[in-house]
């Protein structure tokens, strides 16, 4: 089976080490799958990492100036001005070696022809949108097609091919493949009916990665009854909290692609540590390692920048306390409780260490 990542697929995880990355790569060290980046993808991710580092690079140029006229002294720079730039080329060589090693394929830009594109957008036949934008979709796609049997070709089993992304309305028609799609499949002589689309990689770990249920069912038996001496999963999943969600922005939690996120500005300041945890699972993911699975609610306090405006013609002040009223002349400081339900994913080894921990906002919608 082949696997195509889209950029939201692994949107956040840089480095590639989250749980549901690890499944995958499980997977294909077992022969169970070929992983697949088309070379836009690779680029976009890139990109993504150059702006978070020039945003992180800038906050620091920022709070150095601060502190400069604060203390009136000269400071050194803790960068040199080839920081950003050299950060980039080894994230590059470090992103393929992480590629080689995993033996995941990348696949080349498409030498389409633009005839072709330009009447599809003229058309807005998908995955072209209805203003005509999608051009790196289509190169996506066009990547797709490469990997798909003709149809006087015989497979084994369907689906040939899983595309994780989570622009799916782009490429899905309720559950199944757009009919624009589907229509140049065929018009192409491609099989049309090969193709499962999946959200994100949680999603797809969950569909079809079977692991070994006996001890699994011991292993979460066991934690259910408060077996174990030295191990408490609430603990570890409190100390991720403190850790990697207190201080961070809500939209660093997401499923989803950064731009549909972007003014979530909501700061988390803290949580109450009263939750408690639901629907526990436990998968085994190899010899040494288990997948375990909660969901929790919690509470989270939270500071956000509103309109003023907004602020007073809204019927739900309740649902806010004013922090700084008067932040500038348009927006205030304000804080919100919110409850908030996560599924946390961790792997457990055998000697009851933790060696990763992910959390994901659960879509209540």
């Amino acid at each position: 089976m082949k696997v195509v990542l889209d950029t939201n697929a692994i949107y956040g995880d840089f480095n590639l080490k989250k749980p549901t990355i690890k499944i995958l790569f499980e997977e294909i060290k077992k022969g169970n799958l070929y992983l697949y980046i088309p070379e836009v993808v690779q680029e976009e991710v890139i990109n993504q990492f150059r702006q978070g580092l020039e945003k992180a690079h800038g906050n620091i140029q920022s709070g150095m100036k601060s502190i400069r006229e604060l203390i009136n002294s000269q400071l050194a720079d803790p960068f040199n001005e080839d920081f950003v730039a050299q950060s980039i080329a080894e994230y590059r060589k470090r992103l393929d070696a992480i590629f080689k090693e995993h033996d995941i394929k990348v696949i080349p830009i498409p030498e389409t022809d633009h005839r072709f594109l330009v009447q599809k957008a003229i058309l807005k036949k998908k995955p072209f949108n209805t203003n005509e934008k999608g051009y790196r979709d289509n190169l996506i796609w066009e990547n797709i097609k490469s990997l798909i049997s003709g149809i006087d070709e015989d497979i084994a089993s369907s689906p040939e091919l899983i595309f994780i992304t989570d622009n799916h309305t782009d490429f899905l028609t309720g559950d199944e493949l757009h009919e624009d799609l589907v229509d140049e499949l065929a018009e192409q002589e491609l099989q049309t009916e090969t193709i499962k689309v999946y959200r994100n990689l949680k999603e797809f770990t969950d569909a079809v990665i079977q692991l070994y249920e006996v001890q699994a069912s011991v292993f979460k038996d066991r934690l259910d009854n408060d077996e174990f001496w030295d191990f408490e999963l609430k603990s570890i999943i409190t100390d991720y909290l403190d850790s990697s969600f207190v201080g961070h922005n809500m939209s660093d939690f997401e499923f989803t692609a950064p731009g549909d996120y972007a003014n979530d500005d909501r700061e988390i300041k803290g949580y109450h540590e009263d939750f408690t945890l639901q629907n526990l699972t436990v998968k085994k993911l190899n010899a040494d390692e288990f997948v375990v699975e909660v969901k929790i609610d919690v509470e989270t306090e939270l500071e956000l920048f509103i309109d003023k405006s907004d602020y007073y013609s809204s019927r739900r002040n309740d649902d806010y306390h004013v922090i700084e009223g008067d932040w500038n002349k348009h927006v205030m400081l304000v804080g919100a409780t919110e409850t908030i339900s996560f599924d946390v994913t961790l792997i457990i080894n055998s000697k009851l260490e933790c060696q990763n921990i992910e959390l994901n906002i659960i879509d209540e919608d």
